[in-house]
């Protein structure tokens, strides 16, 4: 009896191999504090390892924490550092490589701790008050340059002048743009940079002022460097009179032992993200053209320290740069770019010859080993969170070195996305991604979700997000998921880029329109009598647009979305975006301001719509929402607000932005 029990088993795997294995599930938004962020890698000065972080999120508790890992630069088994209940980050490798300095939240303020890598335990070397931030080793290994944020030696408080008479008042006295920034308040203190003496803990303040280096606006991760001999430092500073409209970024040069301060950029536009070469003979960084333009392409420019002459290298290269890195005989640099959906790393050389290393994935935060031979960086897909890869300096083949997340993603599908063209407005060509739902079947007919970026300069890219619009929990539901980069996009061009301004609705919403009917005439699964469409900040702004100018959507979700260009002009913080894109300020230019305001077509509003925002939102105020929502309730239209009192522009909070997807869930799946 047993050999026909056998055989019957054997002929059930055969016909259904799958039927013994566990089956893949959809994503759900909890899944998101499941996964663990793999980021800022750095190679050993002996080139043998890898220190880098991961970012565990725990959802009962809301939070996140982070520890120090190492792994062999040829990749191996990984092993952890530190091991803290706070969050220790931004790990930075001795000269000699026997220690490695880092961030931590241990005791209240984040301070710098040092720990050895044979073992022990790390040591505090500061008791700062206020936190630091971005960690630089001198070259003999005495000091290290942080940041932080004080209030300046000498200054007074202005905002709250009578918070020791008057205690519990918590009255904020202005007298200036700019005075908050994203989801903060800036109050009187500024960002300064300091000199940690190793040994014994001591800060000096080598920035006092009244004034913030790095920047709090348009700052990169870079804005300050330590020079080769340790003598010098360069920083970034804003010295225009009303920061709100300044997008004027200089490079200075600073004598540590005399504080002797030297302009090195003339620019009137944005400079920023200085690296000395490894030799000493430049400073490289990036700048852009366009006075008051904050998306400008960054191009690549060498300062000459000897010569104090700037030359530019990538003026023929139609890309804005992201990070920038030297290699290691100062020869070469290396630098990302956002490219038609992908991070791409590029080499350029001191005569401004340009090669492509790679556009497989999205890559970010490169490093490279002591030797010069190869590159380490993190990378991403739509499909895969950022883990930490290898390759050769020269271009080749990635090889992946950590797998933090690979037993847990085993149980999801994870659908990839697959890339299409289309002719948008005036013929141009606009690129796309569309991600089946997971379990696809070609035989069904499914919902389609627009999915619109904000920016307007971003770039829907393959790769892996865990905040805004999740592409996996876009479509885990059962959707169609369709994410087009109209025209604004960046990594196609400056002129595609550049069409966004002073034509809000107009190029983009075509783009966006043609792209999803090509996708409803090209691939026989979509439903066309299903559809909607959900975008946050300007992509929220667009289904505001949209919902004033088309019914072919069954629903629609706006989040953190512009709803009145005049009113958002006048509570906004960074004045520089509407005075750009709409070329001055409502009064000098309000025809402008109402041809693109979707609150002048509330009228011609019909869908139901759920609109979410948080209160802390600085950059497109809460009352954007509210204004938008008080429309449609005024006119009987289905409409839901969902406010989160402590978020800011993006919901980023785990319980919270789990709540923000199964309200998204909930709202769609009652109309699809």
């Amino acid at each position: 009896m047993y050999k026909y029990v056998a055989f019957f088993c054997a002929l059930i795997l055969f016909l259904n191999p799958l039927g013994f294995a566990q089956s893949k599930r959809p994503m759900t938004p909890e899944d998101l504090y499941k996964i663990k962020e793999v980021s800022d890698p750095q190679v050993s000065p002996d080139g043998k390892w890898i220190a880098y972080t991961i970012s565990v999120p725990d959802l009962e508790e809301n939070s996140f924490n982070s520890d120090i890992w190492l792994i062999p630069a040829t990749g191996g088994e990984p092993m952890q550092l530190t091991k803290s209940p706070e969050s220790d980050y931004s790990p930075r490798w001795s000269p000699g490589g026997e220690k490695i300095a880092f961030i931590s939240k241990r005791n209240d303020a984040a301070n710098l701790y040092i720990i050895r890598i044979d073992g022990g335990e790390a040591k505090e070397i500061t008791s700062s008050e206020k936190d630091l931030y971005s960690p630089l080793w001198s070259k003999d290994g005495k000091y290290i340059l942080c940041g932080s944020r004080i209030l300046p030696e000498g200054k007074k408080d202005i905002e709250n002048w009578t918070k020791d008479e008057l205690p519990k008042c918590k009255a904020k006295t202005i007298n200036q743009l700019l005075f908050r920034q994203w989801n903060r308040w800036l109050g009187d203190e500024r960002n300064h940079l300091f000199l940690i003496d190793v040994e014994d803990g001591s800060m000096r303040d080598l920035t006092p002022g009244d004034f913030d280096t790095p920047p709090v606006s348009l700052s990169s991760n870079h804005d300050f460097d330590i020079s080769p001999e340790g003598d010098e430092i360069c920083y970034v500073k804003n010295e225009d009179p009303v920061l709100a409209i300044s997008t004027n970024h200089d490079l200075f040069i600073v004598d540590i032992k005399t504080l002797k301060e030297k302009k090195i950029t003339q620019n009137p536009a944005l400079d920023s993200q200085p690296h000395y070469s490894p030799d000493g003979r430049y400073i490289a960084y990036t700048a852009m053209e366009k006075v008051g333009y904050e998306s400008d392409r960054k191009c690549l420019v060498l300062y000459d320290r000897k010569k104090e002459k700037h030359v530019r290298l990538t003026d023929n290269f139609d890309r804005s740069l992201g990070q920038i890195l030297w290699s290691i005989e100062s020869k070469n640099l290396f630098f990302t770019v956002r490219e038609e959906g992908h991070g791409s790393i590029y080499k350029v050389n001191l005569k401004g010859n340009i090669k492509r290393i790679s556009n497989n994935g999205y890559n970010i935060q490169l490093e490279i080993s002591p030797n010069g031979k190869n590159l380490v960086f993190i990378r991403s897909y739509n499909d895969t969170p950022y883990e930490l890869f290898t390759m050769p300096a020269t271009s080749g083949e990635a090889v992946q070195l950590t797998f933090t997340n690979s037993a847990f993603l085993k149980k999801l599908d994870l659908p990839k996305l697959e890339e299409f063209w289309f002719k948008g407005a005036e013929n141009t060509p606009v690129h796309g991604f569309i991600q089946k739902p997971p379990g696809f079947d070609p035989r069904k007919k499914y919902p389609v979700v627009l999915t619109i970026h904000g920016g307007p300069q971003g770039m829907w890219a393959d790769r892996f997000m865990t905040t805004w619009f999740t592409f996996q929990l876009i479509s885990s539901p059962g959707y169609v998921g369709v994410f087009i980069d109209p025209r604004g996009s960046s990594g196609y061009g400056s002129t595609f880029r550049e069409q966004i301004s002073r034509d809000y609705g107009g190029r983009c919403y075509e783009d966006l329109m043609k792209g999803l009917d090509f996708v409803i005439n090209h691939y026989d699964f979509v439903d066309k009598s299903r559809q909607t469409a959900v975008g946050g900040s300007f992509g929220g702004y667009s289904v505001n647009w949209i919902m004033g100018h088309t019914d072919r959507f069954k629903c629609i979700v706006s989040h953190a979305g512009l709803y009145n260009l005049i009113s958002f002009y006048g509570a906004t913080e960074e004045l520089w975006f509407p005075e750009w894109d709409m070329g001055k300020s409502p009064w000098e230019e309000s025809e402008l301001y109402e041809t693109w305001s979707p609150h002048v077509y509330a009228s011609n509003f019909k869908t139901p719509i759920l609109v979410t925002h948080g209160e802390y939102d600085y950059r497109v105020p809460f009352a954007e929402s509210l204004q938008l929502f008080t429309a449609l309730q005024r006119q009987r239209i289905p409409s839901r607000l969902v406010v989160f009192p402590d978020e800011g522009h993006v919901i980023s909070k785990p319980q919270n932005n789990v709540r923000w997807w199964k309200e998204i869930h909930i709202w769609l799946e009652k109309y699809l």
